[in-house]
């Protein structure tokens, strides 16, 4: 037994990693949680997802045997965060074998490190195999464990895979680790081992090491294959084994948390350890600050859907958590400083974009706020609904609908869910639910309240209960349920293999790409797919799917579309329109039999589109060009987020909270245009991905990386990436760099579009000719032309408030005394007493507002009373009703009263017992609801349809 075993996270990670670099493992740098070309994952979710396509056999891994430590995230674990053993992001250590070694060294192995090198008891190690995996458990035996140390179980626990309908798959072996009393051990012969106590059955045993054996594949029919290349897969749980060595009860517990809980402690004024409440909220607070600090690190942006809601979840439910503590102000950021400063050393990307990270935070964690006061409001508008309301569903049962307010704020929009629940219950037919509607907030309301204001449920529970209402709780954990289930759905591996099996099933492994040295390629047709179906042949207008021998054409991948072209051979031409890459290294051509017919084995001429690929070798360069000067200029937090290289343009998304300054868009379109009037070199260099990485090259997006990779410098290291793109020799040939947009698309992305080559020099030819033909319609020097556009502005300017001016002395005039259509109208009507007063008038106005602007004068001038004016605006007919305080006192909504005239005139709109604005489909029937305003009025006033 060792007598130095690891202490401290620090200790144990590099324990576990250098002991495998010991035994020939290429330690390889952690993958990004978001993955790299794998549509099946939302985020990494253990050690082995960035290898799937080594175990799978699509590409050669870097080295045989290879050893990590991942970050990995689990969605499906956020609601349980706070108990002892909980978390979304967590490490996992972990050590592979692609064809190499198998279950003898690995269960050596890992028997070796766990006793000798972390110096665990080897009596308190127990193991688990699969129920017919004789192999495994002979091996366990030969290395000294006892038969009554190791457990079988079925494929619920010692089996994995395949990771969809099929695929490679294999038993596993479990070591657990019994954290009780030797002294409680029992005997072996004692029933109690039978199916109570051991691994899988007792609270006191813990999951430590997962060997997993890849060593079969799984048809769709169920049947297994051994594989001729076995695989191991490991993952040992880093937070757990930790706590193992450190003897802390949980993980929460270790040094991989207690600075963080020791900050939470500080901002919050609460000791850990007080109570269970407490703790449970500081340890949520602390893991969430931890795993919203990954993702944000790694480039995701708090969203409504896919990752990013993921970590807006994260988010607000620390910060529900943080008002627990007693703490209403932003928390999150502030224990990110911690985070960084804590792991930063380990994961250094939680240093270098520390502060995006803080900023991505701050801003989520005011947005949050601010929509917790809504929440409120929304609660307050379904409860407020139900009180007024006792008789909604009699009314829905008559056949009447509800009055559905139309306004965005907070009890408007609770109003609108308060109905339409009522709504569908009434649909559904059980009268009991719809007679409880009155006293009940539905387990769907209450999840909207959750899910879109992240308003607490038990919260939600107690407002309802001050308004003697109660909550459907089944309800809402049912709805909760099924968005877990929607979660585990995208979180887990899957995909549907049909579109890839056709190419397996041809048997190519490899389209050997020629496109770096030459665009012309004498080659042979390898397969033809027609309509998704291997064939032998094809003739003149049928659309095929080719593979060949090897490739000038570049297959669409890392932003950069396919190449186009054509394949010629003797009697038969295709017109090829695309390039992909649907499966591995196997390039697939897309194009159209344009005169002769095709036979598969042919020898052919593949031909790209020299033109087209020069454009598209201009963008590419510059793109990358765009990538350093960003992180220059805006800051290292700057990521890339997806692009789009072809060749008329490019297109560039990444990460920033913020809009560039129209500075910042110059001073990166100067520095891009700087390196390339430096002509400087586009050096390229194979390399494996360890040393690349290592040296600083940036591999944010992309393909997973081959055994060799294609690196990319210019200016090294301002611009490094691993990239298998096409590219200028120089960057000189990229020509003039003109950016023409700079957008949002979405919370905390940005998009950047330009043009290069003879798309720039068009663009600033038309630029430089429009402003050419401004300066000639003014007769000025086009030094002049912007002074004589901004005096031709402030003219016009002056000259429309005249108009308007004008207009409102006219309309002002024409109002209330005889009308300019002859439809004005005045009348009284009688209310307990009180005379009200309405003046009603069709008026001549332009816009809305000045139709508005007359209704004020009127009003002022009539002192007491109601106004209603008309006018027909571009076509369409819109009233305006103003009431003033006393009328509104005596009755009167101006919004019920514009409602009901709009209705007569096919529109509606409403507004305040005081103003209200309203709108028609038919200008013909203005004057027709106008003159209806009187009946309209007395109906309001005793309480009939127009209320």
């Amino acid at each position: 037994m060792t007598s130095n075993p690891p202490k401290t996270a620090d200790e144990l990670r590099e324990a576990f990693l250098s002991y495998f670099e010991g035994h020939d493992h290429l330690r390889m740098p952690s993958a990004s949680l978001i993955p790299a070309a794998d549509p099946t994952l939302l985020l990494i979710n253990s050690g082995m997802a960035q290898f799937k396509p080594y175990f799978s056999g699509e590409k050669e891994p870097p080295h045989p045997r290879v050893t990590t430590s991942q970050k990995c995230f689990r969605t499906t674990d956020i609601e349980e965060v706070g108990d002892d053993t909980h978390l979304t992001m967590f490490e996992m250590l972990g050590n592979f074998s692609f064809g190499n070694y198998f279950k003898k060294e690995a269960c050596a192995w890992a028997l070796d490190l766990l006793t000798n090198k972390f110096g665990l008891d080897p009596e308190r190690l127990y193991y688990t195999v699969y129920t017919t995996d004789d192999e495994a458990e002979n091996i366990w035996k030969e290395l000294g464990i006892p038969a009554d140390r190791i457990y079988r179980f079925g494929h619920e626990d010692n089996w994995w895979g395949p990771a969809g309908d099929e695929g490679v798959c294999g038993p596993s072996s479990e070591i657990n680790y019994y954290r009780g009393s030797l002294d409680d051990v029992p005997a072996v012969d004692d029933p109690i081992r039978n199916g109570e106590w051991g691994p899988n059955y007792h609270d006191d045993f813990v999951e430590l090491y997962n060997l997993v054996f890849t060593q079969f594949y799984r048809d769709l029919d169920g049947n297994d294959t051994v594989l001729p290349a076995k695989n191991i897969d490991t993952g040992m749980g880093f937070e757990r084994m930790l706590a193992v060595l450190q003897g802390a009860p949980n993980v929460y517990e270790t040094d991989a948390f207690r600075p963080i809980i020791a900050h939470v402690e500080q901002l919050s004024g609460k000791e850990w350890g007080q109570d269970t409440e407490t703790d449970r909220a500081i340890r949520v607070v602390a893991e969430h600050s931890r795993s919203a600090s990954f993702l944000i690190g790694d480039g995701v942006i708090p969203g409504n859907s896919g990752r990013g809601y993921v970590l807006r979840r994260l988010i607000r439910r620390g910060m529900l958590f943080g008002r627990e503590l007693g703490v209403d102000t932003t928390m999150l950021s502030v224990v990110a400083k911690t985070v960084s400063d804590h792991m930063g050393h380990a994961y250094p990307e939680l240093v270098g974009n520390y502060e995006f990270i803080k900023d991505v935070l701050e801003q989520e964690e005011n947005s949050f706020s601010r929509t917790l006061e809504f929440g409120a409001l929304v609660l307050a508008g379904m409860i407020h609904y139900r009180s007024e309301n006792p008789d909604a569903a009699e009314r829905i049962k008559d056949g009447k609908s509800l009055k559905t307010p139309a306004g965005d704020d907070g009890k408007s929009v609770g109003t609108r869910l308060a109905i339409a629940e009522l709504e569908r219950l009434v649909e559904a037919g059980n009268s009991d639910d719809i007679d409880e509607w009155r006293n009940i907030v539905s387990g769907t309301e209450a999840f909207v309240l959750y899910d879109t204001y992240g308003y607490p449920v038990e919260v939600t529970e107690e407002v309802a209960g001050e308004a003697e209402l109660s909550v459907d709780r089944t309800g809402f954990e049912f709805a909760m349920e099924t968005q877990r289930e929607r979660g585990r759905a995208a979180g887990g591996f899957g995909g549907n293999a049909d579109s890839t099996r056709v190419y397996e099933e041809l048997g190519v492994e490899d389209t050997p790409f020629v496109g770096y040295e030459t665009l012309v390629s004498e080659t042979s047709i390898v397969a033809i797919v027609k309509d998704g179906q291997p064939v032998d042949s094809a003739s003149e207008g049928d659309e095929v799917e080719l593979i060949l021998g090897e490739t000038p054409f570049y297959a669409a991948r890392g932003g950069q579309v396919g190449d186009t072209g054509s394949v010629v051979g003797e009697g038969v031409e295709i017109s090829i329109t695309d390039t992909l890459a649907p499966y591995g290294h196997v390039n697939v051509h897309y194009g159209t039999v344009t005169s002769g017919s095709l036979t598969k084995g042919a020898q052919v001429t593949a031909t790209v589109d020299g033109d087209r690929r020069e454009r598209i070798r201009r963008n590419h360069t510059a793109t990358h060009l765009i990538h350093a000067a960003l992180r220059e200029i805006v800051g290292s937090h700057v990521r890339q987020a997806g692009s789009v290289v072809d060749p008329d343009r490019l297109r560039f998304d990444f990460t920033n909270m913020q809009a560039l300054t129209r500075d910042q868009i110059k001073a990166v379109q100067d520095r891009v245009n700087e390196k390339i009037r430096l002509n400087r070199d586009v050096e390229v260099h194979w390399s494996t991905y360890g040393e690349a990485v290592e040296e600083g090259a940036l591999a944010f997006f992309g393909d997973t990386y081959d055994n060799e990779v294609r690196t990319i410098k210019i200016d090294a290291p301002w611009s490094y990436e691993l990239c298998g793109g096409t590219h200028m020799d120089h960057t000189g040939g990229i020509g003039t760099f003109v950016i023409t947009s700079e957008t949002g698309i979405g919370s905390g992305m940005r998009r950047l579009e330009a043009i290069t080559g003879v798309a720039s020099e068009e663009a600033i030819f038309e630029r430089f000719g429009a402003l050419d033909d401004i300066a000639s319609k003014f007769r000025v020097p086009v030094s002049d032309a912007s002074d004589r556009v901004d005096a031709l502005a402030n003219d016009l300017a002056q000259a429309r408030k005249q108009v308007e001016q004008l207009e409102e002395q006219l309309l002002q005039a024409s109002v209330g005394g005889g009308g300019a259509n002859g439809s004005s109208n005045s009348f009284d009507i009688e209310v307990d007493g009180t005379s009200i007063h309405v003046e009603v008038s069709e008026v001549p106005a332009s816009n809305v507002g000045a139709l508005r602007k007359t209704g004020d004068h009127l009003k002022n001038q009539i002192g007491k009373g109601v106004v209603v004016l008309g006018s027909v605006i571009d076509g369409r007919p819109m009233v305006v009703v103003m009431a003033t305080d006393d009328t509104v006192k005596a009755g009167v909504h101006s919004g019920n009263v514009a409602r009901a005239i709009a209705s007569r005139m096919g529109g509606g709109g409403g507004g305040s017992p005081a103003v209200a604005q309203a709108g028609g489909k038919n200008a013909d029937q203005l004057q027709d609801a106008l003159g209806a305003t009187e009946e309209i009025i007395r109906e309001s006033l005793n309480g009939g349809a127009g209320s």
